[in-house]
């Protein structure tokens, strides 16, 4: 079964798939280099579920994530040098410095918010599209939020007012806990749900629910499609539960490059792949799965996928440079913003 929109419509989201692999990837080189300190999570090991999702909405919806952010921000259209020298808290940033990798944000976007508290983006997804109902602008909301956000009450609270308010809001949970390591193993789980599995939940409340491989590009985009035209169709909550295998580099607390830079060639040519991490490469890693995918196509050929990624790293190394040479905040704005017509 091909996408929602064919080979072509599976190029352009591969295009930005691969830009978040290669902006975390400079993320992560920053971090290591020291421009930046502090926790921070990466989307890599989830670009096709965002960059489905995300390609299916219109100027009039709305977007709100989690800490694990970077990638929904680019799939919406961010700028990845305001991006990055946000991160580095840096006065060209989206929000001057200000929000740093947790609170991502741009409300020209649509994505007006970001949470880092865990959960927290379901319920602003629904009180934004609740908002759209009201004032009746066609606009629905999106939410992304981890499977560990069923820990928190105010999601059961929220899923329940969407049902029965019927909002016109698409529930996103992107669950990377099957096959993480548990914490006696030295790795971080995601949750402590007894099944690993969320969707039992929305069922009960009878709201519309899904499962997919979050990996899987092609499934989630005719998923995605099918989700949001019945939100707008119906004007109710449905939602999906995309499944991930986590990157080995998401293991721990802290992410690690454990499978170094993405060379993008184990695509075709399988003995580029070593024995460390082979099965994730083999068979979870959403940006290979869908260079194979066209490849198997049509839609690509080797050369073209290599020069694809030229262009995409020559962006990225160009956005890196323009952030690390973005000023400092100046000190004198630090109270700018902190009450309402503050800023100067």
């Amino acid at each position: 079964m091909a996408g929602a929109g064919g080979p072509a419509r599976l190029l352009e989201l591969f295009g930005t798939m691969l830009a978040t692999r290669r902006f975390e990837e400079v993320v992560y080189a920053l971090f290591a280099e020291g421009h930046f300190s502090g926790h921070y999570h990466l989307y890599i090991g989830q670009e096709a579920t965002g960059a489905a999702v995300i390609g299916h909405l219109s100027g009039r919806d709305t977007i709100f994530s989690t800490h694990r952010n970077h990638g929904h921000l680019l799939a919406r259209g961010g700028d990845p040098a305001a991006a990055l020298a946000e991160i580095l808290g840096r006065a060209g940033g989206i929000g001057g410095g200000r929000l740093g990798t947790f609170h991502l944000a741009d409300p020209a976007i649509g994505m007006p918010h970001t949470s880092a508290l865990v959960g927290g983006a379901v319920p602003l997804a629904a009180g934004s599209a609740f908002g759209a109902k009201l004032l009746k602008t066609g606009g629905v909301s999106v939410g992304f939020f981890g499977d560990g956000a069923f820990e928190e009450g105010v999601v059961f609270e929220t899923l329940n007012l969407a049902q029965l308010w019927r909002i016109p809001v698409l529930f996103v949970c992107e669950n990377n806990t099957p096959g993480a390591l548990t914490r006696a193993e030295g790795g971080s789980n995601t949750s402590y749900l007894p099944g690993g599995r969320v969707s039992p939940v929305p069922e009960a409340l009878g709201i519309p629910t899904h499962v997919v491989d979050g990996a899987d590009l092609e499934a989630v985009d005719a998923l995605a499609a099918d989700a949001l035209a019945r939100v707008r169709r119906d004007g109710g909550p449905v939602f999906v539960e995309a499944l991930t295998i986590r990157w080995p580099g998401n293991q721990s607390q802290y992410p690690t490059m454990a499978t170094g830079e993405t060379d993008l060639a184990m695509a075709w040519d399988a003995g580029r792949i070593g024995n460390e991490h082979r099965g994730w490469f083999a068979a979870d890693d959403p940006v290979l799965r869908a260079a194979r995918r066209l490849l198997e196509l049509g839609a690509a050929d080797a050369a073209a996928l290599q020069a694809m990624d030229a262009q995409v790293r020559a962006r990225m190394a160009a956005a890196r440079e323009t952030a690390l040479a973005s000023p400092l905040p100046d000190p004198a704005t630090a109270l700018d913003h902190v009450l309402a017509g503050a800023a100067r």
